[in-house]
């Protein structure tokens, strides 16, 4: 099976979804400071203590939203952008996720997620 052999499709949702995963280390730098933390912080009051409950409102929102744009790495594989309205408690915004296929049928991965204006 041969690197990004599989293209998701702009305008449909994320191939496999429901098998979506990140992983934990993507989650604590995308809440810290030096990552994508302050941006988190200021719209959703967020901090890096809350990235279990982060992923599991992305993971949420994502479902059946379309993919707005793909970004062919080669040889690597595709990067999907999804841009979703995400709620976390009371608070809600747009929030721009980046999902990473390197092969054929894998699950989406996480790249990248943050609070968009």
């Amino acid at each position: 099976m041969s690197r990004a052999a599989y293209t998701p499709t702009v305008g449909e949702p994320l191939p496999r979804v429901a098998d979506a995963y990140a992983a934990p280390e993507k989650l604590d730098w995308m809440l810290a400071t030096h990552g994508h933390g302050l941006e988190w912080a200021r719209v959703f009051r967020v901090a890096p203590d809350d990235a279990e409950y982060v992923w599991h409102a992305i993971a949420q929102a994502v479902i059946g939203v379309p993919i707005s744009s793909i970004r062919d790495v080669s040889p690597y594989g595709v990067i999907c952008e999804v841009r979703v309205e995400l709620t976390v408690d009371t608070r809600r915004a747009p929030v721009l996720t980046a999902w990473h296929y390197a092969l054929r049928n894998d699950a989406p991965r996480l790249v990248t997620a943050f609070p968009t204006p």
